[in-house]
Formats: structure tokens, C-alpha cells, sequence
């Protein structure tokens, strides 16, 4: 019995990862700009669309641009907020949504003969979390034309958006075209 619980278990577990690991990066560029010319980049604000305040703080806005910061500096560019060459804005979105996602525990129960069982087997059903979602643009400063887009959407948990929004930036930025 504590066999089959613990491959129930591993298995409810590595569901659990493979759902909130689908956090997919889309990116694009326009292929008519050379970015080895543009050197240096400014902040504008940013496009928050986001209710709950545990998503929606001063403390996210400035780590996103940290993140992005330090992504764009290890490519070489410099922050200059004087003539930049590039405008960066970020968007952030959350919503609720609901998956169905099979092979959830179900606990509790009496058995008819031996007492108290704190696992019955498996359910399926709808599973409720938060999507958000995050992008960042890239805009000739010059002509104010969108250059390049980076994106992520996926499963956030306040407990752990501080490492959700790391992680995320970092995934965007590694596709940003290198100067």
C-alpha cells in the first residue's frame, strides 16, 4: 500500500511540474534592423494590467526592469536615459483560468473493515490558478516602431512570483537579439 502511495504521489507530483513548467517564451523581431547598431535603451512606463495588488506593486515593476537591466548590460548595451537608442516597455495580465488536469489525490475515508484510509485513489477534475502573463517591447527610438517583442505566459503563485518573474525575464531575454 505505501508503495502504490508513493508512486500515486510521485506521479501527482510530476503532473504538477509538467503543468506549471509549460510556461512557453514567444518572441519576434523585425529581421530589417541590424541591433548590433543600437547601443543604448530607456525605460518608459509600463502597461500594468493587473487587479490583485499581491501582482500589481512597485517592488515587480522595478525587479522586471532590474532583470531586463542586467540581461541588457551582460549583452553589452548601457542604460541612457538621455538618447537611448532603444525604448523598452513592459505589459504584464493576469486572469483566472481553470485546466482539467487528471490524477489529483482524493483523501479521506473509512474503510469498510480497516479503519481510517487518508488516500482513496485518484480523481479528475478542474484545477483554478492564476495566469499571467509577461511581455516586453523593444522600440526604435528614432522612429518609435516596435523592433522587438519577448514574451511568457504561464502558472503564477504569489507565494513565489519574485522567482517567477526571474526566471521568466530570463527566458525572454535569452532570446533578445544579441548587440
Amino acid at each position: 500500500m505505501k508503495a502504490v502511495m508513493k508512486k500515486t504521489m510521485l506521479i501527482w507530483v510530476m503532473g504538477i511540474v509538467a503543468f506549471a513548467s509549460k510556461a512557453q517564451v514567444v518572441t519576434d523581431a523585425d529581421h530589417g534592423v541590424n541591433f548590433r547598431d543600437l547601443h543604448t535603451f530607456a525605460w518608459l512606463n509600463p502597461d500594468i494590467q493587473v487587479r490583485n495588488p499581491l501582482f500589481n506593486n512597485e517592488l515587480i515593476t522595478r525587479n522586471i526592469e532590474n532583470y531586463v537591466n542586467n540581461a541588457l548590460v551582460t549583452k553589452g548595451l548601457k542604460i541612457d536615459n538621455q538618447t537611448p537608442d532603444i525604448l523598452l516597455k513592459f505589459h504584464t495580465y493576469t486572469e483566472n483560468a481553470i485546466s482539467s488536469m487528471g490524477g489529483y489525490l482524493m483523501w479521506g475515508g473509512w474503510g469498510f473493515n480497516r479503519g481510517f484510509f487518508p488516500f482513496t485513489g485518484y480523481g479528475y477534475g478542474p484545477y483554478q490558478y492564476t495566469k499571467g502573463t509577461l511581455v516586453i517591447d523593444a522600440i526604435d527610438a528614432r522612429t518609435n516602431k516596435l523592433i522587438w517583442q519577448g514574451g511568457i505566459s504561464g502558472s503564477i503563485n504569489a507565494a513565489k512570483i519574485q522567482r517567477t518573474i526571474y526566471k521568466g525575464v530570463n527566458k525572454i531575454m535569452k532570446k533578445y537579439p544579441v548587440s
